[in-house]
């Protein structure tokens, strides 16, 4: 999968700002990730772009989960609270346009 361009911290802050007023759109379990899970993840991030995760696993697995879905999806983590992150990847063949969020 390519992998997206670097997004800038302004970039980054304004995406936050957006998944702020985001419902979950993907909960992961204590069973962790699976493919059903990151299929689904790849198909919402192809239909929004940005999509917000709640986690319920302890802090040592958070991170490590957040890094496997950036890298599987081909995403960037842009941020996160408590148990929940957001990821963004823009959409194929379009440069980084985040100002139409």
């Amino acid at each position: 999968m390519e992998e997206n361009p670097s997004l800038s911290s302004r970039e980054k802050k304004e995406l936050r700002g957006a998944a702020q007023r985001m419902k979950a759109l993907v909960h992961i379990g204590k069973q962790g990730l699976s493919e059903t899970v990151l299929a689904e993840l790849d198909r919402a991030l192809a239909r929004d772009c940005l999509v917000k995760v709640r986690f319920d696993v302890g802090r040592g697995e958070l991170q490590a989960l957040c890094d496997q879905i950036a890298k599987a999806t081909g995403s960037h983590c842009v941020g996160g609270v408590g148990r929940t992150a957001s990821f963004y990847r823009s959409k194929v063949g379009e440069q980084s346009s985040i100002d139409d969020q």
